[in-house]
């Protein structure tokens, strides 16, 4: 997942933040201290032993560092919680995700420890909230950064960066100045599973497809979206301004967006609340661009405050109607969630 794993040599980029780059022309002067990528190699150019052809050694040198780290967490049970998507993409045999995640984060490192190459990823808080990448199940939390700060050094050390080299104990400094940042609870993986508390993935017979099972988490959510969705289709508040499209086409006998919409809400619903089916993951829209109708035709107006509040009641009237009382704590932890998303859907 652009996950957390993008976090920790986001760190090291701060290094090179700091570098004077005013005039990239002028060769530095004796006294001036080498910038990070080239204490991990600079521009001298290598054989890449994984693609031929050639590589600069920094870069070499960082992709390896990065593709170690990653190994280290994978086999970390205090963070594969973390990497869901990702691990369940490689233990099917696909590498993609492992490949994208790879390079992008190897060139953000790059690019920020001085070498000259784009990095177009996510901030590191947008970058480890649910809402804003699709590819998170879970909030971090102290503990687990620390488990990865660890892991980063166990990577570095198994090329040649062992942990009592310089160069560990600066990443360690601002991997620390990262820490409010991508840190954003102190719940634990098993306290944010609200997709277990929800029937988890016991499975169950699936009332609307006949001889099919379906996991009782997803259907106890489907069964509160879609209630939801009803709701809102009389709520005054909500039907003509934000979902005319919809209502139009239920009006005129087509089901298919609703169908659409449903699905789409429950996998992430699904996705954010701790489902580890690969069935369920999100692949939608995130929330901003969901939410914005030069994006999404089918979003009738951007959402202000009063809009979201409403459609917050409508869901834990939605939720009541599948016998989920308004004083149940799984409706607090949702309604907790959704707050968690207003500043990504209320635009105005």
């Amino acid at each position: 997942m652009r996950t957390i794993a993008m976090m920790a040599m986001a760190a090291v980029v701060v290094t090179a933040c700091n570098d004077d780059d005013d005039d990239m022309n002028t060769p530095p002067v004796n006294n001036e201290d080498p910038t990070l990528y080239e204490q991990f190699g600079g521009d001298e150019m290598v054989q890449d032993p994984v693609n031929g052809g050639m590589i600069e050694r920094g870069y070499l040198t960082l992709r390896s560092v990065t593709d170690s780290s990653l190994f280290v967490i994978a086999g970390d049970p205090r963070l594969s919680p973390y990497f869901g998507p990702l691990l369940s993409e490689v233990g099917s045999g696909d590498l993609s995700g492992f490949s994208a995640l790879s390079a992008t984060f190897t060139d953000f490192l790059a690019n920020a420890a001085g070498d000259d190459r784009a990095y177009n990823g996510l901030n590191m808080v947008d970058a480890h909230k649910i809402g804003t990448n699709n590819r998170n199940q879970f909030l971090v939390n102290n503990a687990a950064y620390d488990a990865f700060i660890e892991d980063v050094v166990a990577g570095a050390g198994q090329n040649g960066v062992p942990g009592d080299d310089p160069r560990v104990a600066a990443v360690g400094e601002l991997l620390e100045s990262l820490r409010s940042q991508i840190v954003q609870t102190t719940a634990s993986v098993e306290e944010q599973t609200l997709y277990t508390a929800l029937g988890g993935d016991e499975m169950v017979d699936d009332p609307a497809n006949q001889g099919q099972m379906i996991e009782r988490g997803y259907l106890t959510l489907r069964s509160v979206v879609d209630s939801t969705i009803f709701v809102i289709a009389g709520d005054d508040r909500l039907n003509e301004e934000y979902f005319s499209v919809l209502l139009n086409e239920v009006g005129n006998n087509d089901l298919s967006g609703f169908a659409a919409l449903s699905k789409g809400l429950t996998d992430f619903f699904a996705y954010a609340t701790g489902s580890t089916n690969p069935d369920h993951y999100y692949t939608g829209l995130n929330m901003v661009d969901a939410h914005n109708p030069s994006v999404n035709s089918r979003m009738g107006n951007l959402s202000d405050d009063a809009a979201y509040d409403a459609f917050i009641e409508d869901v834990v009237a939605g939720a009541g109607q599948n016998n989920v009382p308004s004083d149940d704590p799984i409706v607090a932890a949702l309604g907790g969630f959704l707050e968690s998303l207003r500043g990504d859907i209320v635009q105005r």
